[in-house]
C-alpha cells in the first residue's frame, strides 16, 4: 500500500457512516486508531517538505503570507510537487493494520466496492 492509498482509505473511513454499536463502527474506529501513527508521520512529512521548499529571507527565516501560509518560488513549487508525488507514490511511511468486517449495512455499492478492494470489507466465506 502506498501513502496515497492509505490516505484515501483513511479519508473514506472517516466519511463512512457507521451506526453506533455495529461491527462496522468497531472495525472503522479500530482501523482509524491503528492508523493514527501513520497520520502523524504523514503530516510531519508534509510539513518537513513544505519547510524544505518554502521561500526564506536572506537570514534563512521562513517567509509566510498574511494568512500564515508558506510562500514558494515557481521553481521551488515545482520541486515540492515532484517530491510530494514521490512521497505519495512510495510505500507506507508507517504501516498499520486494517481491521476488516463483513458488516456493510448503510453503505452504498461504490463504498462497498472500494472498501472490499482495500480489504476493509470481507466477503462471507462459503462452505462447500
Amino acid at each position: 500500500m502506498t501513502n496515497k492509498e492509505a490516505y484515501k482509505l483513511i479519508t473514506a473511513l472517516m466519511d463512512t457512516p457507521a451506526p453506533a454499536g455495529t461491527k462496522l463502527e468497531h472495525a472503522r474506529n479500530q482501523t482509524l486508531k491503528n492508523a493514527s501513527s501513520f497520520v502523524e508521520a504523514y503530516n510531519d512529512k508534509l510539513e518537513d517538505l513544505n519547510i524544505d521548499y518554502c521561500s526564506t529571507d536572506d537570514k534563512g527565516n521562513i517567509i509566510r503570507d498574511p494568512r500564515g501560509q508558506y510562500i514558494f518560488t515557481k521553481d521551488n513549487q515545482r520541486a515540492l510537487s515532484k517530491e510530494l508525488k514521490k512521497f505519495m507514490d512510495s510505500e507506507l511511511i508507517v504501516p498499520f493494520e486494517i481491521v476488516s468486517t463483513t458488516d456493510k449495512k448503510g453503505l452504498s455499492d461504490p463504498q462497498v466496492e472500494y472498501l472490499t478492494e482495500v480489504g476493509f470489507i470481507r466477503g462471507l466465506m462459503t462452505v462447500i
